[in-house]
């Protein structure tokens, strides 16, 4: 349960970052169960909202099909000691408008999610007494209050 808290934790912080290619504009249509109430990744911490959430926004890690951890915007992640870990950056991504995704932008995230205006239900259980930090444009550090496996 601690690893899944720290591994929502990662995948909230990292919702708002795009994929690296950017295509042209056009239609999307995907069928859900029910209608989202945003679109917007961290306003409610709702199914229809987080099958949205997973074909717009890319994470720093993400599930396969068995529930393995694989590199999303994070390349690779470890333990610094006890309570922090350490996760490296992809390079070379860019937001739709061709800004750089960097780590100023995981911090943001993980500031911004437990934190959105009128949200009904947030990210802020996953998130709660962590801290994030950036070290250099590609590497964070998460804490957390106590160990996680």
């Amino acid at each position: 349960m601690k690893l899944l808290k720290l591994t929502v934790a990662a995948l909230a912080s990292a919702l708002i970052a795009l994929p690296a290619t950017v295509s042209a504009a056009g239609e999307l249509t995907i069928a859900l169960a029910s209608e989202p109430s945003s679109i917007d990744p961290h306003f409610h911490n709702l199914g229809p909202n987080n099958a949205v959430a997973r074909v717009m926004f890319d994470r720093l890690i993400m599930p396969d099909d068995k529930q393995q951890l694989l590199p999303g915007l994070a390349v690779s992640w470890k333990p610094i000691n006890d309570t922090t870990w350490e996760f490296k950056l992809r390079k070379g991504v860019k937001f739709h408008d061709g800004s750089p995704f960097t780590a100023d932008d995981v911090v943001f995230t993980f500031q911004r999610a437990p934190n959105v205006e009128g949200s009904p239900s947030s990210f802020g259980t996953y998130l709660k007494g962590k801290e994030i930090t950036r070290i250099d444009d590609h590497t964070v550090h998460i804490k957390t209050e106590r160990p996680y496996p």
